[in-house]
């Protein structure tokens, strides 16, 4: 009797409790395999909502950057733009243009740029109106030369002035053939 009741219990323990409990430690090691994984996984969907996130930031900067380079798809159109945007400039400001050249366009940090050289008539409060109609303008423009020459310096007196305004525009320059 003892001997099968030993041998119950063995075949108990044997084929049914260790199976079991080797089962529910296998099923418990999978979990944990899984869950770590779950959380890899949600890790890097995290990750890639903050890098969607800073590509659309970086697109919107972009695009507020494009629409301050001077259009056209050729210098020579971006040119004549800038072209106006100074005599519009010079007319609201009370300046007088009394000559005016296209400087040759220079390659600048992957964009191409385009600058007039004026050669100006006036007093200190109408170039400072002029100056600071190119500085607010919406496309990004420079100053990158001024020069004034004043023979008799006086309150009101005309100036003489050589200013250089530089834009910027995506297109290409044009190839000499």
């Amino acid at each position: 009797m003892i001997g099968g009741a030993a041998l119950v219990a063995f075949l108990t323990v044997n084929y049914l409790i260790a199976p079991a409990v080797s089962s529910h430690l296998q099923v418990r090691s999978e979990y944990r395999e899984s869950l770590q994984a779950l959380e890899r996984f949600q890790l890097i969907v995290e990750g890639k909502r903050r890098y969607e996130k800073k590509f659309a930031d970086a697109e919107q900067l972009f695009t507020q950057l494009q629409q301050q380079l001077l259009p056209g798809e050729k210098v020579a159109v971006a040119a004549a733009d800038l072209q106006a945007m100074l005599h519009k400039a010079a007319g609201e400001a009370g300046v007088t243009i009394v000559s005016e050249s296209i400087q040759a366009p220079k390659k600048a940090e992957g964009f191409t740029q385009v600058s007039v050289e004026l050669s100006l008539n006036s007093d200190l409060k109408k170039l400072r109106d002029f100056i600071y109609r190119i500085e607010s303008s919406r496309k990004l423009l420079t100053v990158p030369k001024l020069t004034v020459n004043a023979s008799f310096p006086r309150p009101g007196a005309e100036l003489q002035v050589t200013v250089v305004v530089s834009g910027y525009t995506s297109a290409q320059q044009e190839e000499k053939g």
